[in-house]
């Protein structure tokens, strides 16, 4: 066995030690936010599917559900595992409507059929969402989805097993460590993909839009217009970039001078104009960069070493003038052999397959959640049991997402 691949401790599906499984050759360990963390390896032995993996990864645990192995006569045995979040796969929730709920108080609906806990959760996000005839690990990403957070799982091991399952819910997994990368054209061994998302150099706000109603708060029918920022910014209702708009701007009709690029983003859940602002100011930060990434070995980066979620500064000379941008490692692949091979994927996070496939529940769930008023604004008071009843038709429709693999 390569000196670096990390020992196996192998598990049948009851957690009952079996032994150590040796791995031949390289071991792949793949791992991304909120999306994949595998593990790819051939073995002598062949370890049956559901068996767990258990190692060490620096200061932490892992553990892995082998899902799929390869078994030709007379060659070795090729091992596909999955995180141990999978078995969340066999957990279901039936149906649970959450209405202005805590990160918290969201996850507990999640694991609840499940042996899983929250370790830790530092979001502090109340929102909601609808969870109908869903697998629980669809329910943790949707949570993730919804409340703007991060999850990794948290194992603990006493007396040469695991002793408990849960996970961490971050605002951002990861940190600055001062790493830097510089992208030039004579760099080998890079991939860079520009993403088709616009760049914004100034985007408008908006919040809720509440009922009419009269002196004694009756409604009246009909919405008045969303909550915009004017009052505190000026009286303009959009928030801009000045330094962008130079490098991502474009030319006004006769070309005397440089335009902002609009766009626009809604807060439905903010009734207070500086908050308002504040929450568009942080959009603008995001919006006014290229969603870019560059696929890299790790040896190209400069500082110390990357782990999942770190920030990055990229340096972009093959454009004029260069872009500085600040990126995060959203994919990791490690391969341990005689040595550790690593190379990221820094940028900007792509949809996990959980996201493709759940677009139409996701706009379904935002129905089974409020009703759309007369502007488009959402209002909660206003569901009725008929918007119940078409949403269940609805995703009785939805092609079912158990079989997928998160």
């Amino acid at each position: 066995m390569a000196g670096m691949v990390p020992t196996l401790y192998w598990f049948d599906r009851w957690d009952d030690r079996i032994g150590i499984l040796p791995v031949v050759g390289e071991l792949v360990h793949t791992e991304e936010l909120n999306g994949e963390d595998t593990l790819e390896f051939d073995c002598e032995e062949v370890p049956a599917k559901g068996d767990r993996l258990l190692w060490r990864d620096g200061d932490i645990w892992r553990e892995h559900v082998v899902v799929r192995t390869e078994e030709p006569l007379g060659g070795l045995c090729s091992v596909y595992a999955e995180s141990s979040l999978c078995e969340m796969l066999d957990d279901f929730i039936e149906e649970e409507h959450l209405t202005a709920r805590t990160a918290l108080q969201a996850l507990g609906f999640a694991l609840a059929p499940t042996r899983w806990t929250v370790a830790e959760c530092d979001v502090a996000t109340v929102a909601g969402c609808v969870l109908y005839h869903v697998n629980a690990l669809w329910a943790l990403r949707r949570v993730a989805e919804v409340w703007h957070g991060e999850v990794t799982p948290v194992i603990t091991v006493a007396d040469g097993r695991v002793s408990s399952r849960a996970v961490k819910f971050e605002v951002r997994h990861g940190a600055w460590r001062g790493l830097r990368f510089t992208y030039a054209k004579n760099i080998t061994a890079c991939t860079r993909t520009v993403l088709d998302q616009d760049v914004y150099t100034a985007l408008y706000g908006f919040g809720m839009g509440l009922p009419l109603v009269d002196e004694d708060g009756r409604y009246q029918g009909g919405y008045r217009r969303k909550l915009t920022f004017g009052e505190v910014n000026g009286g303009v209702n959009y928030v801009e970039d000045l330094d962008a708009l130079e490098v991502w701007g474009r030319w006004n009709a006769d070309r005397t001078a440089r335009v902002h690029s609009f766009g626009k983003v809604d807060f439905p859940e903010c009734q207070d104009p500086s908050s308002l602002l504040a929450l568009t100011r942080a959009a603008l930060v995001n919006a006014v960069q290229p969603k870019v990434s560059y696929e890299v070995n790790v040896a190209a980066l400069e500082g110390s070493e990357a782990g999942l979620g770190d920030e990055v500064a990229v340096i972009d000379t093959s454009r004029s003038p260069a872009w500085r941008l600040r990126a995060r490692v959203v994919r990791r692949v490690r391969t341990f052999g005689d040595a550790v091979l690593c190379r990221v994927t820094i940028g900007t996070a792509q949809a996990a397959d959980y996201e493709v496939q759940s677009t139409l529940v996701a706009d379904v769930a935002a129905l089974q959640d409020d009703v759309a008023g007369i502007d488009g604004q959402i209002s909660v008071a206003t569901s009725t049991e008929y918007v119940d009843d078409v949403v269940a038709e609805a995703i009785d429709e939805l092609p079912d997402l158990e079989d997928l693999e998160f």
